[in-house]
């Protein structure tokens, strides 16, 4: 009856082992899966002060998607402010540092212009059409394009403050 029980025991246990090759653990099946599993919501480790200038050139872009826009960078955990001419976003910057600007291309003279007067040069974001040339890019490295999405500008600001170790 041992020889049985052993004959049994190491049958059994043949079976399970074949039978378990198959199987996978929990983590794996959500990896094999590429991530599918989203976070709806980003919070920011590293928040940052936004000034976004909403000139001209980003309101014949834009239009109504900037206030989705700035209440999404909200959520975030950035607080947002918005100016819309060049004579609020010089009190805007001479009221208070900001960290990082977000704009047009088409608004960067006008930027640039105030950005030479501050003491405290916040990072600049700007947004470009599909077809700029590569020159005005390479300019600003943080340069998006107008299709980024969100998450997008997310990641270019966190990695903006990380770097500036704000």
């Amino acid at each position: 009856m041992n020889k049985l029980t052993t004959l049994s025991t190491t049958t059994l246990l043949l079976a399970v082992a074949i039978s378990a090759s198959d199987a996978q653990a929990c983590g794996e099946v959500m990896y094999r899966m590429g991530g599918a599993l989203r976070y709806h919501a980003f919070i920011t480790r590293h928040p940052a002060n936004i000034l976004l200038y909403a000139g001209s050139a980003t309101e014949q872009a834009i239009g109504s998607d900037r206030q989705d826009f700035h209440h999404s960078l909200e959520k975030a955990g950035h607080k947002v402010t918005v100016v819309e001419t060049p004579d609020a976003l010089a009190k805007a910057l001479a009221a208070q540092p900001y960290d990082v600007i977000i704009a047009y291309a088409g608004d960067l003279p006008a930027i640039n212009a105030q950005i030479a007067r501050v003491n405290h040069e916040p990072s600049l974001i700007p947004v470009f059409q599909h077809g700029n040339d590569e020159a005005a890019r390479k300019q600003y490295p943080l340069a998006l394009n107008e299709d980024a999405n969100i998450n997008q500008f997310l990641k270019t600001i966190e990695q903006t403050m990380k770097t500036r170790g704000t």
